[in-house]
């Protein structure tokens, strides 16, 4: 097995254990806490406060440490995280009082797990990829995105239909999974690591097939830290400001939507296969996505693609406002998320690329960190949304503003194609 395929593996066991405990959290939350959305928020906020504060650092961090180590810290972070996490989960669902202590120790942990998420995110798409790949990250990322949305599409079904046995089996399924995943995946990083010499040097990539930065960084040799006021003047910050404003969005089979869906009586089965459905129009994207940028270039399928997104959650907005029957809701609720997520990931996918493309390897680490904390920033604000309004019968004025600031992201982006292109639709691309 060659080293591209490790990491494909690697990457594959860690969104699996990943993306279950992200679904099964916030189904044992909604067990334990059943009339209120406002612990799952508070639990969302604070997770995503650490990350919003600690993002930027980890981006640095990851700088000075050296690649096998940064991999190992993060690695054994998040799985213990989880598995603790599972542990008290349990305890709380069999305890008819005292939730308090053993629920804000969740919470701690949850911000250990998304904080070392987002620096084994970093290392892995931003640095490690683009080693292994030898520059092309244009092939390896759409595979790794593939990849998370199999296993967004797969786990919630198992989850979901694992919820419905004893709490003890759901214990012992994520605890196991999670610990046969760390044993596999620490061997395989460091086969890499030993099978690819450059990973050892910890000066930044600089493939010569890649194409000179516009930003004038030219000849740098050593990883730079950049500043906040740098980064606000970087030609890719309207990108990432686009996508950070994104994440004010209850719209997607996140944790307060799916709180929301159970406690409106939707079965977490039910969930498990629409978020699957989700998953596939997810993975669908993954292949649109290469095949339209070869037409009209990544930054316009950036334009494409969001617009898309906008469009089809105004149905799920729709679908929110008592309106219409059952049935309809039912259609245009889970239908509007599902086909989002064709947009959102070929949208995720082209910010990438040009991400990369656009800033230089001495600071694409930092700036990343930038971007995890912009992301994180906006989707507190989600978190702060449901805590402001946590009943869900008035679940509709999160849901509108969460539209409204999509809407906003799409305008922005707009914004930078056209001042990067000069203009918004290239028809002689769309003959």
């Amino acid at each position: 097995m060659n080293s591209q395929r490790k990491l494909y593996l690697s990457h594959f066991l860690t969104s699996w254990v990943d993306r279950s405990f992200e679904f099964a959290s916030y189904l044992l939350i909604s067990k334990v806490y059943t009339s209120s959305l406002l612990q799952a928020s508070v639990y969302g906020l604070t997770t995503t406060l650490a990350a919003l504060l600690l993002s930027n650092r980890i981006g640095n961090w990851i700088n000075i440490l050296s690649r096998l180590n940064t991999y190992r810290i993060t690695l054994l972070t998040q799985k213990s995280s989880i598995i603790i996490s599972t542990v008290l989960f349990h305890f709380l669902d069999n305890s008819k009082n005292g939730h308090e202590v053993p629920y804000a120790f969740i919470i701690i942990l949850g911000c250990t797990l998304k904080v070392s998420f987002i620096g084994n995110s970093i290392a892995i798409e931003k640095d490690w990829a683009m080693i292994i790949s030898g520059g092309h990250l244009e092939q390896v990322l759409p595979t790794m995105r593939r990849i998370d949305l199999v296993c967004k599409t797969v786990s919630p079904i198992f989850i979901g239909f694992v919820s419905t046995a004893q709490p003890l089996v759901i214990t012992l399924v994520i605890c196991c999974w999670t610990a046969i995943s760390t044993v596999v995946e620490y061997i395989l990083i460091s086969q890499i690591h030993h099978d690819v010499p450059e990973l050892g040097d910890r000066a930044p990539y600089r493939p010569n097939s890649t194409p000179s930065a516009p930003d004038g960084e030219e000849g740098v040799e050593t990883a730079v830290a950049v500043s906040f006021e740098d980064y606000v003047r970087h030609k890719t910050f309207l990108i990432t400001l686009s996508v950070g404003m994104l994440y004010i969005n209850v719209l997607s089979f996140g944790g307060t939507m799916t709180s929301y869906l159970v406690l409106t009586g939707y079965s977490s089965g039910l969930l498990g296969v629409m978020k699957a459905l989700a998953g596939i129009m997810g993975v669908a994207g993954t292949f649109a996505m290469p095949l339209l940028s070869k037409r009209i270039g990544n930054v316009r399928t950036g334009l494409w693609s969001i617009w898309q997104l906008a469009l089809t959650l105004g149905l799920v907005v729709l679908a929110l406002t008592d309106t219409l029957d059952r049935t309809a809701t039912s259609i245009l609720l889970f239908g509007g998320m599902a086909a989002s997520r064709l947009g959102l990931w070929m949208f995720d996918i082209a910010e990438n690329l040009i991400l990369q493309e656009y800033t230089a390897s001495s600071h694409i680490t930092s700036i990343s960190g930038w971007q995890y904390s912009m992301s994180n920033l906006f989707d507190l604000l989600q978190y702060v949304l449901t805590i402001a309004v946590p009943d869900p019968r008035m679940f509709i004025i999160p849901a509108s503003i969460s539209l409204g600031f999509i809407i906003g992201a799409a305008i922005i982006y707009s914004y930078f194609v056209w001042r990067d292109r000069g203009h918004l639709i290239h028809k002689l691309k769309l003959r």
